[in-house]
């Protein structure tokens, strides 16, 4: 059986006498017959997170090329602070997001 969050369950087992009777019948059977779902179970959800702030590392990589090379003199030229922080916290974002979750 999968369930996403507890309000599921309990909805689940009230509508339902055969779910009632397997939870009297042997509590601890019927709560090990529940799927674990990872924390971000849609995978839906979890792309369009990672698409948006790959958008915003693209956008801040492009923005800080044309600045640099839109400039008179390329050796001198400054991006703005906030471009930097923006484009390095998508990174650091997209990193955490894609990092492999630890196995305990």
């Amino acid at each position: 059986m999968e369930i996403k969050n507890f309000a599921e369950l309990r909805s689940k087992v009230a509508e339902s006498a055969i779910l009632q009777e397997q939870l009297k019948a042997d509590p601890q059977k019927f709560l090990e017959q529940l799927e674990d779902k990872p924390p971000i179970a849609q995978k839906g959800v979890f792309l369009t997170i990672v698409a948006i702030v790959g958008i915003v590392l693209i956008t801040a990589i492009v923005l800080g090329g044309i600045i640099i090379f839109e400039s008179k003199d390329i050796n001198t030229a400054k991006v703005p602070e906030f471009l930097v922080s923006m484009g390095s916290t998508a990174l650091g974002a997209l990193v955490g997001l894609l990092a492999p979750t630890p196995k305990s």
